[in-house]
Formats: C-alpha cells, structure tokens, sequence
C-alpha cells in the first residue's frame, strides 16, 4: 500500500544516441598572448614590490636585536618590568644617541 508518489530511479531519457554521444573531439582554449605578457608583467612587478618591501624593513633605521639583547641583560637587575622597559628603552636611545654621535 503506498503511501506517496512512486519516484524513479533514473529520469525517463530517449534513447536515441544523436543526443547522449559525446563529442570525441578534443579543443583547447588558446590564451591570448597579450594576456599571458600582461600576466607575467604584473607578477613580476608584484614580486619586485614585495622583496623592496621586505628589504625595507630589514634596513630601516631600527635597534638591531643585539643592542636589544645587551640592553636586557644590563637591566635585568630591575625587578618590576615596568621599570626593566624603561631602563632598556633608555638605554637604547644612548647608545643611538651615541652611533649617530660617532657618524
């Protein structure tokens, strides 16, 4: 006794194979070569961005984590770190003050 609506499995399709056959015949889209150029243009000058980015960022004006480091052992005696950071940052500005001195 059913109780909805009988569903096939498979959709009712002609069988005629005019319409199921594929076609055998392989086609490639051909990319224009002003596209590729254009393409390989705008990669390149993506890339030349990035690496004078990043270069920047290495040469600017900053304290090298050496100085960093030197600094945090000598004020590593502080026992608040509020007062540690202070003691650092001004020993950073001294020793910039004295490179930029010695220049």
């Amino acid at each position: 006794m059913p109780v909805g609506k009988y569903v096939p499995a498979t959709p009712d399709f002609p069988n005629d194979r005019k319409e199921t056959a594929m076609n055998a015949k392989l086609t490639r889209a051909h990319p224009r070569v002003v596209t590729t150029v254009a393409a390989a243009v705008l990669s390149t000058v993506i890339a030349i961005g990035l690496l004078t980015a990043v270069t920047g960022l290495f040469q600017r004006d900053g304290a090298p984590f050496e100085q960093v480091v030197i600094a945090e052992h000598a004020c590593a005696n502080h026992a608040f770190i509020f007062k540690r950071e202070a003691c650092v940052r001004l020993y950073l500005a001294a020793s910039r003050v004295q490179n930029v001195a010695s220049r």
